[in-house]
């Protein structure tokens, strides 16, 4: 009798979690609500999930322990589950220290940067480590100018949790001055619109860290001085086929150009500190069938470009996409006590 009421009771708690698990999908599903970060808001589910998971391999348990096919059955589903568990332990090893990056096995993992257009491949920058551990090894012992998003110690606003792992001798290195361009750009690949739309590597990228032939994070410098000559030549070319024309538009000290399907934007005598913030574009296409389905109602892409400096000049340089554009709005956003600054490109 008190192992009857056990299962009875514990099979009530099953169906409970099952439940609340699938409920929220239910709801969700019909009712259509509008959502910030799309599935991220039912992280909740996961400890249903876990428990219904466990549930399931007692089961199996318990099947496996009694006799004839049920026995015969029980063993082989559970050892289908922990060859999958154990392939996907595996893989995790083999991708270490980018576990959380984790794809199963019907992804196209062989095509360059189809995992990238398609899934999220960082998770609060946690790949930043690894850029962080770079710019230790290759630079010599002194301070690293970087990026006020990250934040530093002193600063105002919560360490980054990812900095925070390195020893403190080395976190003492990274510095933020917002009167000097930055030394480096630590850069994940997988923000907001970067996945759609195809952009010339700007600014001269000195490193990328891939997992499965897709890029998860980029070290890239704004200073041309250390990058290969030949790529610094480009970047030249780039500023001469850019300043061969007529300016479309003037803000922030900055000329706007535009030629073909590029559009670049030239600061003469830019003074230090200048690329510190990254440069906003949005783009609003004339027509918004070509955009992916989680952008067409909000009409527009929006893409964070990095600048680049060389000759006292600043360069900011973003390749156009394929289809019509109805308008095309440049800005950056103030920092330091300085008004942003924004512009409409004219087409």
């Amino acid at each position: 009798g008190g192992g009857g009421g056990g299962g009875g009771g514990e099979l009530r708690f099953g169906v409970l979690l099952a439940v609340c698990f699938a409920l929220p999908l239910v709801a969700f599903a019909l009712l259509r609500p509008n959502t910030l970060d799309g599935w991220r808001h039912f992280y909740f589910l996961h400890g249903p999930f876990c428990l219904l998971a466990t549930f399931a391999l007692m089961g199996l348990h318990r099947l496996s322990a009694r006799e004839g096919r049920k026995r015969w059955l029980g063993g082989a589903a559970g050892a289908l589950t922990m060859a999958g568990l154990g392939a996907a332990a595996l893989e995790m090893a083999q991708i270490h220290p980018n576990q959380h990056l984790y794809f199963n096995f019907l992804a196209d993992r062989k095509a360059p940067e189809r995992l990238r257009a398609r899934y999220e491949m960082d998770y609060w920058d946690m790949t930043l480590r690894q850029g962080y551990e770079y710019l230790l090894r290759q630079t010599p012992p002194a301070a690293i100018n970087i990026e006020k998003k990250y934040f530093v110690p002193g600063e105002a606003g919560p360490p980054s949790p990812t900095r925070m792992i390195l020893p403190a001798a080395d976190r003492r290195r990274f510095t933020y001055d917002p009167q000097l361009d930055p030394d480096f750009y630590l850069s994940e690949s997988a923000k907001f619109g970067e996945r759609f739309l195809l952009k010339d590597p700007f600014p001269p990228v000195l490193h990328r860290f891939k997992v499965y032939n897709n890029t998860m994070l980029t070290v890239s410098t704004p200073d041309l001085s250390r990058v290969d000559p030949a790529v610094a030549d480009k970047y030249q070319a780039l500023h001469r086929a850019a300043t061969a024309g007529t300016p479309v538009a003037h803000r922030g000290g900055f000329d706007v150009y535009l030629h073909g399907s590029r559009l670049a934007w030239v600061k003469e005598a830019c003074e230090p500190g200048a690329l510190i913030l990254p440069f906003q574009l949005a783009l609003y296409p004339a027509d918004a069938d070509p955009m992916p389905e989680q952008l067409r109602k909000q009409g527009y892409f929006e893409l964070s470009v990095r600048g680049a400096r060389f000759d006292g000049k600043c360069l900011g340089a973003a390749r156009l996409p394929d289809f019509a554009l109805a308008r095309i709005r440049l800005s950056q956003r103030g920092s330091g006590g300085k008004e942003p600054w924004e512009v409409e490109v004219p087409l």
